[in-house]
């Protein structure tokens, strides 16, 4: 009936079809099914493809000789595109199985073009946030790797937070914006006299005072954006701007938070700044190993942090290690 127009793989059960489905994905560009076959039902395989989502990408048309509304109804509920009746015209079977697939071609075509899209836009904001954070490095005296290190870190660290715990909402949405927020942490520094910022030595009392005003400063400059400070990236990069040398103790600043009113977002900012601030050479100080920067944050040396992040950075350290390496 279609193998002049189609190349057909034919499976003689449901396990046999969800095998079939394993191996060739999405290159498969749609699936006829019956809903008694042998094994599995033609229910119970559209249920495992909603589980691993292929119904998303692969269209479904169930032929079948059952044709009550409560079958109907159930495999239009489970997803399918079509349902042909028992017995069937093979002319108007071969239509509708054209018509689907072309459809669907033209959703992906559509789809990848809206992705590309938007992919586009995202490496463009990505990358005039990285020329400002570098400015911002620049000013500091730093080598331009530190923004580069903080957004490795944060992404490392999200990740096994997102694998350790739900008390986060941590999707994947939320994670590159709170990687990508991780580079304007510092943009208060922008506000700084560089005395204070490239001073060799300690900061008095009066100068500490000062330097933590960049804080305040990052976050009264997002805060300033007008249109923009109600966008998602930039209520992140504001959450980070300000809390980001707030403790989990409240030992903090500028605000005194602790625990979980500090944004997740900072936590884990936070942390990664500190690691990279131990590891790496500064104007003020030598570059500390690895081990030694791990053991002075677990023991609580650089402030109090979230247990559940120092489990996630415990679990991780070799692969940190390596990744800053490279």
């Amino acid at each position: 009936m279609l193998g002049d127009q189609f190349s057909i793989m034919e499976a003689s059960s449901g396990e046999e079809c969800l095998e079939l489905l394993k191996q060739y994905g999405t290159g498969i560009s749609i699936v006829l099914l019956d809903i008694i076959m042998p094994g599995m039902s033609g229910f119970d395989v559209l249920r495992y493809m909603n589980s691993d989502h292929w119904i998303d990408d692969i269209p479904v048309i169930m032929i079948s000789s059952d044709y009550t509304a409560e079958s109907v109804r159930e495999a239009y509920d489970l997803g399918v595109t079509d349902y042909i009746r028992r017995p069937f015209d093979s002319k108007i079977v071969f239509h509708r199985v054209f018509n689907t697939i072309k459809l669907y071609s033209k959703q992906h075509r559509l789809v990848r073009l809206v992705t590309d899209q938007i992919n586009e836009k995202e490496k463009n904001n990505d990358m005039m946030i990285s020329i400002l954070s570098h400015i911002v490095e620049f000013r500091n005296g730093e080598s331009g790797m530190h923004v580069v290190h903080i957004r490795m870190l944060t992404e490392m660290l999200l990740e096994q937070l997102a694998k350790r715990t739900d008390r986060y909402s941590i999707d994947s949405n939320t994670r590159m914006l709170i990687t990508t927020g991780s580079a304007l942490h510092d943009i208060g520094k922008i506000g700084i006299d560089d005395k204070i910022l490239n001073k060799p030595g300690r900061l008095t009392p009066e100068e500490f005072a000062e330097m933590k005003k960049h804080t305040i400063i990052g976050a009264e400059m997002l805060e300033s954006l007008g249109r923009y400070q109600n966008e998602p990236l930039i209520k992140t990069a504001h959450e980070i701007c300000r809390w980001h040398h707030e403790r989990y103790d409240g030992r903090g600043y500028p605000d005194g938070l602790r625990g979980d009113e500090i944004p997740i977002s900072a936590q884990v900012v936070s942390i990664a700044d500190v690691y990279d601030a131990l590891v790496s050479e500064r104007v003020y100080k030598k570059a500390l190993p690895h081990e030694t920067a791990i053991k002075m944050i677990n023991n609580g040396e650089c402030g109090m942090f979230n247990p559940i992040l120092l489990d996630c950075m415990m679990s991780i350290q070799e692969e940190i290690k390596e990744r800053f390496k490279s």
